[in-house]
């Protein structure tokens, strides 16, 4: 257990350890090669070929810590099936398609289904972690909460409509896509509809996940002291982004398969994303730079969580902050990407490494993603800040090309052993009112965002000037 990941006054209550170092994962020779790992990562759901979010190694899938997340998911395939678009260029229509499945009709909350909403993780019932899940936490599959999952979902029809309009009219379940388009709609205005005018993350089963976004993890969202968000009113940064991307999208949509039954018509669509443009400004920039997101005090007050992490770089590989009058924006993003405090020797970190909740490799409070550092990247190239984005690209290349697989995350400082924790570590402190947090484990080693990453990475790198 590496003492930087232990904060004063916590004490740890279990350490175990899950992979030997004598694991061939620390093996860079034996990391298949990329078109096997693709083909490792896809899996069927609905007759459909989609990408899983995770699978294990061959020698790994008796070890149930490598085997979490093998099944559809919506935010994880979505972005998978995005940075795969090059050489699968139909691999995000069969997601759509796939979620559309299941995309929700009613209100549920052990599931947190909700009309228009799709879902976050999908499992059969023949899924021994979905059944370990259920059992403990009271969750029903499919699981539908996340908030970021939708928007993503109506931005990426909304791209392959307008390359070919005709898959709107493709009927999944007895609907056509431009229709549940529609209720996506709906479903993103709803959640709009919140103090911030934000979409917030706000959980109705109270043993749902409770930070509704890519970084789900408890500990993942605090503010400049360390101390935790409140969870039931957080907005993250990067989903105002894909708020803004998903009414965008659905003014596509509209355009091309006009109906009355919309919402609201294409210029208010429009409208309602330069609404989010502002707030994302009025709430969320702080002068030199942006909050990690913003909540409600006690008092129903909104405050910016002043966090710096690698949230604050979506919003490049969005279209948020196009145009000249974003340029102080973007260039404050830029500078911050560059910093050392973010940028470490395996990538983009998490959180800044002078945060007080900053812990090398912390799940969501320091590691260091692949497939962040890459959508970082590709958010700095949009914007020609091509210099910083080789340099990114250039350390999340090598320490993916250090071990034996495509790993979920890298820690942000190497161990005597490299750059993987190899041990789950839970600790207990008074600051979290005596619950048990984990605050270390291993990386699923076979991760799709991973292995989308770094085709993507491949694939882009040698054309991309330096300058």
């Amino acid at each position: 257990m590496p003492n930087s990941d232990i904060k004063p006054g916590e004490r740890v209550v279990a350490d175990i350890q899950i992979l030997g170092l004598d694991d061939p994962i620390f093996d860079a020779s034996t990391r298949p090669p990329i078109d096997q790992a693709i083909k490792l990562i896809l899996g069927w759901q609905f007759g459909y070929q989609v990408p899983f979010a995770a699978v294990p190694l061959e020698h790994h899938k008796q070890i149930p810590e490598e085997n979490l997340f093998r099944c559809l998911f919506g935010r994880d395939s979505l972005l998978i099936a995005n940075l795969l678009r090059k050489r699968m260029p139909n691999l995000e229509l069969a997601v759509v398609k796939a979620l559309a499945e299941v995309q929700g009709v009613k209100y549920d909350d052990v599931s947190e289904e909700e009309p228009g909403r799709i879902a976050h993780e999908v499992r059969d019932t023949s899924d021994q972690q979905g059944n370990l899940i259920e059992t403990n936490l009271g969750w029903r599959f499919p699981y539908y909460g996340s908030v970021d999952a939708t928007l993503i979902w109506l931005k990426t029809l909304a791209n392959i409509a307008e390359e070919n309009p005709s898959v709107l009219e493709m009927v999944i379940d007895g609907m056509p896509l431009w229709r549940r388009a529609i209720s996506a709609t709906e479903w993103t205005l709803r959640r709009l509809g919140t103090p911030s005018g934000l979409i917030e993350s706000h959980r109705v089963n109270p043993n749902g996940i409770q930070n509704q976004v890519w970084k789900d993890s408890g500990d993942s969202y605090m503010h400049a002291d360390g101390t935790l968000a409140r969870g039931d009113t957080t907005a993250s940064i990067e989903t105002t982004g894909e708020a803004y991307e998903a009414l965008l999208g659905a003014a596509v949509i509209q355009k091309l398969k006009p109906h009355s039954d919309w919402p609201m018509s294409e210029d208010a669509l429009k409208s309602e994303a330069e609404n989010i443009r502002k707030r994302l400004i009025d709430l969320l920039w702080l002068g030199d730079r942006f909050a990690l997101g913003t909540e409600r005090n006690d008092d129903r007050v909104q405050k910016p969580l002043d966090s710096q992490a690698s949230n604050q770089s979506r919003l490049l590989d969005s279209t948020i902050l196009d145009g000249p009058e974003m340029l102080g924006y973007r260039n404050a993003i830029a500078e911050a990407l560059s910093d050392t405090q973010l940028l470490g020797p395996s990538g983009l970190r998490t959180l800044s490494a002078n945060h007080p909740s900053y812990r090398p490799g912390g799940y969501h409070t320091g590691s260091a993603w692949p497939m962040d550092s890459v959508f970082a990247a590709r958010g700095l190239l949009r914007h020609g800040f091509n210099s910083q984005a080789l340099l990114l690209l250039s350390k999340t290349k090598s320490a993916i090309e250090s071990v034996g697989g495509y790993p979920e995350f890298f820690r942000s400082d190497p161990l005597d052993n490299g750059l993987l924790t190899t041990q789950t570590t839970d600790v207990v402190s008074e600051m979290n009112g005596g619950k048990t947090n984990r605050v270390c484990q291993p990386p699923q080693m076979i991760q799709g965002w991973t292995v989308g990453a770094y085709a993507w990475l491949i694939d882009n790198l040698e054309s991309t000037p330096s300058s």
